[in-house]
């Protein structure tokens, strides 16, 4: 079984490369946002994959147990960086709740 730090390794790995094969997400997954809250891996994905494909910059992973932090920046049309840090809980091998944290002016 891989650690949960190749698990979220490969779950933005996915995301950049649009190969949802590689996400590891159980079906009740709880994902929070200051945008969005979702209570299953389907209905996060069907309102967000249409970002699959954007670039996570400068990504640095700290991990404690089956918990990842993650911070990453992605770069705006416009040239601006902006800092995202999600922070991640994987439970026997699936993600079992992610939480975004970024400034949504």
């Amino acid at each position: 079984m891989n650690t949960p730090l190749e698990i979220a390794k490969d779950y933005y790995e996915a995301w950049e490369t649009k190969d949802r094969s590689k996400l590891k997400l159980f079906s009740g997954l709880e994902f929070r946002s200051p945008d969005a809250d979702f209570h299953f891996a389907e209905d996060f994905l069907t309102a967000c994959w249409q970002f699959a494909g954007t670039k996570m910059e400068n990504k640095k992973f700290v991990t404690q147990g089956d918990t990842v932090c993650i911070r990453y920046e992605i770069t705006s049309p416009d040239g601006t960086k902006k800092p995202y840090v999600e922070w991640m809980v994987v439970d026997e091998g699936e993600i079992k709740s992610i939480e975004v944290f970024y400034d949504v002016r």
